[in-house]
């Protein structure tokens, strides 16, 4: 007991009920009182010692590392990756982007298509085709973002979104059943894999992921091409180049995966990978991960409060090896996201989004394309309580 109260030092006497003056006693009586000052006792040291283990009001214990993947929608509807709902355009799926109303864009590079859902997986709209360099269908899409800006314009009306290639073009999409290729680098080999949008000083800017010609292409508000936007990490190792590109909080992160032979896929392989922070015109800023726990990474985000055990956090999510790593504001890993005693792992995974109207916080939705990209899963990871 000395040792328990030691470590409890709130905890200096307990009285056991002797009332001053009253000298008389029965054993009855002091079998009770004894009784009750031991669960009192119990009960104290129970309270008092739940702050023993270095936990206190200014150090709260860690919140739980454990999280559920809920898959909403595949396209086969079995397997190991099985939903309720099946949507057999979704294969390979590639990109996610939002509208303010919580609808959810997909690219489905698979079908050449983007499809469209609610936060349940349920199907909102015909899938808008994504045609090829020439065609209205067959393209191979990846990025996607929504355009909240008036720029961007399709015969005067903004696009609500805009699409970026494997084919080397981006397209626009404002209503109806296709998307329109806006530009086309084709003839110079682009390949596309990633897409944002942001603004630089007053004018609004689309940056593309060459990953063939290891280069940001950015594009004005009238989709042309222009050069004065550098993007230019000057440790990068040769051999890799933009795999993704995304804005946040202001700044353009930038995620770099190796390149095969043929310059057109990554490499998959622990390590292979970096992440580097530019400024909107391109100006570099620093180098925010390297190698390590990064496996071909793509998908990115800032992490939603609560997420996490700690808050302003960066979450990765590898195409290599599935995995989703967390990251503090300067780069440190912070570890995987887990389920139980074990790493979360989907297969073929691409993007990660977050915020979407009318969802919780702790809600991580993600796009994946399993068995080497032959199939398609759309869900989301949930913390557990």
């Amino acid at each position: 007991m000395i040792v328990l109260f030691e470590k409890c030092p709130v905890i200096n006497t307990i009285n056991v009920g002797s009332r001053k003056g009253s000298y008389v006693r029965t054993s009855a009586r002091n079998s009770f009182i004894w009784a009750l000052g031991s669960l009192v006792m119990l009960l104290v040291l129970n309270v008092g010692c739940s702050k023993s283990n270095g936990y206190g009001d200014n150090n709260p214990p860690p919140a739980t590392k454990n999280y559920n993947q809920v898959n909403l929608v595949t396209d086969v509807g079995g397997g190991p990756y099985s939903s309720t709902k099946v949507d057999a355009n979704l294969i390979n799926p590639w990109g996610i982007a939002v509208n303010p109303a919580g609808v959810i864009w997909i690219t489905a590079n698979g079908t050449g298509l983007s499809t469209v859902y609610d936060k349940d997986g349920n199907i909102l709209l015909s899938p808008v085709s994504i045609g090829s360099p020439g065609h209205s269908t067959g393209g191979k899409p990846t990025g996607i973002v929504y355009n909240g800006t008036a720029d961007f314009t399709l015969a005067g009306t903004p696009a609500k979104f805009i699409f970026d290639t494997e084919d080397g073009t981006i397209l626009a999409w404002a209503s109806g059943a296709v998307a329109a290729i806006v530009a086309d680098r084709s003839a110079a080999h682009a390949v596309y894999k990633g897409l944002a949008l942001a603004k630089d000083g007053t004018e609004n800017f689309l940056y593309a992921a060459n990953f063939y010609a290891g280069t940001i292409d950015v594009f004005d508000k009238d989709f042309h091409m222009v050069t004065t936007k550098p993007f230019v990490d000057p440790n990068i190792p040769a051999g890799y180049a933009p795999f993704n590109i995304r804005e946040i909080g202001g700044n353009l992160y930038v995620l770099y995966a190796k390149q095969d032979a043929a310059k057109e896929d990554d490499v998959k392989g622990e390590g292979n990978g970096y992440v580097s922070i530019f400024k909107p015109d391109g100006s570099f800023v620093k180098r925010f991960a390297s190698q390590g726990a990064l496996n071909a990474p793509w998908g990115i985000v800032a992490a939603a409060a609560g997420f996490w055990e700690v808050d302003n956090t960066i979450l990765i999510a590898n195409f290599g090896d599935g995995k989703i790593n967390v990251y503090d504001q300067d780069g440190k890993l912070l570890g995987p996201l887990m389920k139980g005693s074990n790493p979360i792992v989907i297969d073929g995974l691409w993007a990660i989004e977050n915020n979407i109207p009318s969802t919780a916080a702790t809600q991580l939705y993600f796009v994946a394309g399993p068995t080497d990209e032959a199939h398609g899963v759309f869900g989301y990871i949930m913390k557990a309580y």
